[in-house]
């Protein structure tokens, strides 16, 4: 897959006037979404928990999370932020884009909408 970046609004969850707008690199390879530490201090996002994580070189850590909201494309949702380390890349992780409904078109390099699957009764 061929990589691309879009930009979107990082907002903390409870006080939604507190936003950045940030670009990050989409990464379907990647859980969840990243963004440095320093920035999530921008907008007053907090550590909330922690998550063990792995990184492509085989080494493994534990990293602080926190809780926003993201939006891209005009919809929003809640997501969990992995608070990364400064000067890291910002990433826009799998489990983030498939609760906005978008997936991704590698051959244009762009999001797209997808349906989410549902059970019938």
């Amino acid at each position: 897959m061929g990589t691309f970046s879009v930009k979107f609004i990082l907002k903390h969850p409870l006080r939604t006037d507190q936003q950045l707008e940030l670009e990050g690199l989409v990464d379907t390879g990647a859980l969840f979404t990243q963004v440095p530490a320093n920035l999530l201090d921008q907008i007053g996002l907090a550590s909330s928990g922690t998550r063990a994580v792995h990184y492509a070189d085989g080494t493994k850590d534990v990293v602080p999370v926190a809780d926003a909201k993201i939006a891209i494309h005009g919809v929003e949702t809640p997501t969990m932020v992995l608070c990364g380390k400064p000067n890291s890349l910002v990433l826009l992780g799998a489990a983030t884009l498939e609760t906005l409904g978008l997936g991704v078109d590698s051959i244009h390099k762009r999001l797209i909408p997808i349906e989410a699957p549902m059970a019938s009764s």
